[in-house]
């Protein structure tokens, strides 16, 4: 795992890769200089679609946010930090945010699978604000180390705080996806889901200190995290809804998109992408061959609504259309990363021995 965190392992990156380490507000300010262009960009993107609010945007002036709570003394030290480096409006990049995190969904799985008996660790992150922003956000990688915490890798996009997912020094590898069957509060508190995804990052050395840090987790809405050792081939998965946390630390393997695994789903209607999804990923994953298993589950285009192999990305299918990430990690310390805009996939591999 250290390999990521050595410039020999990234120097033929075709992407930016940005060290960023200090306190929250030095992290934000040293982001904001670096990335100044294309925050900029992103941002004045939203003044071309003023005004319009359809599924993809949302609504944030009906949102009671409790700042404290939800950005934390941390978050605001951040975002006043690219504020500065960037030479934008703090207020503006946290519009920017809550689209971001209010509306997003992904699809991740953890565990052996098939009969090769390989650990894996993968996740899609998809972006529906995305759809809107394709000209104009751009993406990057995060190399960060706040104060004296563990240093981490992340995936970034133009102006975002913090991430939902990555790896830390320690071989810790962190995924998660919102729940979209667990409705958000009108009254935003609780911290951001970045924001919890971070500070596990930085603060857990192994899956014991995880697992006290999710027991404690209180967030705005509902999210599933997963966290995995790929080495000690081990996984915990969690879910969280507001206040209330369930951790799994038995059964090691899990498949998850966008509706919970957990908590009673009684009385509560799946939504069709996500349950189309779940179900696929089950098909590919539990496979009796799976020697292509990253691929197939990853980058799967098939309509389960029409039976056939998709020729372009919907948001039933796994590789949706609002795909911006993806991210694989294995016991054999194989770690990838994809980026996707429009037909154009890149990918890297960071570390490892295939």
């Amino acid at each position: 795992m250290n390999e990521i965190f050595n410039n020999e392992s990234i120097e033929n990156l075709t992407i930016p890769v940005y060290d960023l380490k200090g306190a929250y507000y030095e992290i934000g300010r040293s982001y904001g200089i670096q990335d100044k262009t294309n925050i900029r960009r992103v941002l004045s993107h939203y003044a071309d679609i003023s005004g319009w609010f359809g599924s993809l945007l949302v609504d944030v002036g009906r949102l009671e946010i409790c700042a404290e709570d939800f950005w934390g003394i941390d978050g605001l030290s951040e975002i006043h930090g690219i504020s500065d480096g960037a030479g934008v409006p703090a207020e503006s990049l946290i519009y920017h945010n809550l689209q971001k995190y209010a509306v997003g969904a992904c699809t991740h799985f953890a565990g052996e699978f098939g009969e090769s008996g390989r650990f894996l660790h993968a996740a899609n992150i998809d972006v529906p604000a995305f759809l809107i922003l394709r000209d104009s956000l751009t993406f990057h990688f995060q190399r960060r180390c706040v104060g004296n915490g563990i240093m981490y890798f992340i995936p970034g996009m133009a102006g975002i705080l913090f991430g939902i997912g990555g790896f830390n020094a320690n071989g810790l590898v962190v995924s998660s996806s919102m729940l979209v069957d667990k409705r958000q509060s009108k009254k935003v508190s609780g911290m951001f889901h970045g924001r919890i995804i971070c500070k596990l990052l930085s603060s857990c050395a192994d899956l014991n200190e995880a697992e006290k840090f999710l027991l404690n987790v209180k967030g705005w809405g509902g999210w599933s995290i997963a966290v995995s050792s790929p080495k000690e081939r081990r996984v915990i998965y969690a879910e969280y809804h507001g206040d209330k946390v369930i951790v799994d630390t038995k059964s090691n393997r899990f498949i998850c998109s966008n509706h919970s695994q957990l908590f009673s789903t009684d009385g509560i209607v799946i939504p069709d992408h996500s349950r189309l999804r779940f179900e696929r990923l089950n098909e590919l994953l539990l496979r009796n061959d799976n020697s292509a298993l990253p691929a197939l589950s990853l980058f799967d285009k098939f309509n389960p609504i029409k039976k056939n192999e998709s020729r372009f990305r919907t948001m039933n299918t796994v590789f949706r259309a609002d795909h911006v990430v993806s991210f694989l990690a294995d016991d054999k310390g194989n770690y990838f990363f994809a980026l996707s805009k429009d037909a154009e996939q890149k990918k890297w591999r960071l570390a490892g021995n295939q």
